[in-house]
């Protein structure tokens, strides 16, 4: 007999890969998660991972699993929106695979609230030069520069917004394009680049050879605050550290996407931080 509670746990350990994490996420201890999830190979009669040491990767019959499971989770989600049950109040982990930029300085100021709106839901947040697989359900939702080329992914413009060149003062000399050269350009180690929206300088500054270079967009602006040199960031990280230049000359358009497996979208905790995000931020971005 396969109980629904031992599919909550193949979901949990599908998605975050091991016992320790689908453990913390449930709120139970690892060997309880073990221990049910064998159980539920053995009513099966299939082998639902591979232990590895990198964690538990998910077999065929596993991946065939997954869907049905997901299936079963969205309509139990409905049924309990649909008699007022607990899907109104959304819970559960929700891991946000994100953009280190955007994480620091747009998303963490509201994730307090959103907590304080829905406090059965945890919050993983997972930001740097990169991004979590949604494919593998290695994150819940994922904030980043371009849309998925992947048809199991639903992708919307979440956050338009522009990037100027900035400097931290002290460049009172540069008055045109040309002046730039004789100054230390910033920006990432293009070999590392994990998006090409990310090569903004190539295109908009080509006769430049940047002489810092760092994956980190956080490290780049303390760099140009300590006047290390000038790099192109964006306009949401601006304070009075640094000070735009010529923007008159050079102003970038890129957005973030919101994106999220089909096969999530319809969960209460993910449909509950799209609404807040894109609610909240609806003001401060630019118009699509």
């Amino acid at each position: 007999m396969i109980h629904w509670d031992d599919l909550k746990i193949f979901l949990a350990v599908a998605r975050r890969k091991k016992l320790t994490l689908a453990a913390r996420e449930l709120h139970m201890d690892e060997t309880t998660v073990s221990r049910r999830l064998k159980r539920l190979e053995d009513a099966l009669g299939q082998t639902l991972f591979e232990r590895m040491r990198s964690g538990h990767e998910i077999t065929t019959h596993g991946q065939t699993l997954l869907v049905k499971a997901e299936e079963m989770e969205r309509q139990a989600d409905a049924i309990s929106v649909r008699q007022g049950g607990s899907a109104q109040k959304p819970s559960g982990s929700l891991r946000i695979s994100t953009a280190e930029g955007f994480g620091a300085y747009v998303l963490t100021p509201l994730l307090g609230e959103f907590r304080d709106q829905y406090p059965d839901i945890e919050i993983d947040l997972v930001s740097g030069s990169g991004f979590l697989s949604l494919s593998r359900r290695e994150a819940d939702v994922a904030i980043g520069l371009s849309r998925s080329r992947s048809k199991q992914i639903i992708s919307e413009v979440l956050y338009p917004y522009h990037l100027y060149i900035y400097g931290n003062g002290t460049q009172t000399d540069i008055k045109s394009i040309n002046d730039l050269k004789k100054h230390t350009l910033i920006d990432y180690i293009d070999d590392l680049l994990y998006s090409e929206e990310l090569r903004y300088s190539v295109e908009h500054l080509p006769t430049l050879s940047p002489k810092i270079r760092s994956t980190s967009i956080i490290a780049q602006k303390r760099l140009v605050e300590t006047g290390a040199g000038i790099a192109i960031l964006p306009e949401f990280m601006a304070d009075n550290k640094i000070i735009q230049l010529l923007p008159d000359k050079i102003k970038i358009r890129r957005q973030f996407w919101f994106s999220t497996h089909q096969s999530l979208a319809s969960l209460g905790k993910v449909r509950a931080f799209k609404d807040f995000v894109t609610k909240r931020l609806s003001g401060t971005a630019l118009p699509v």
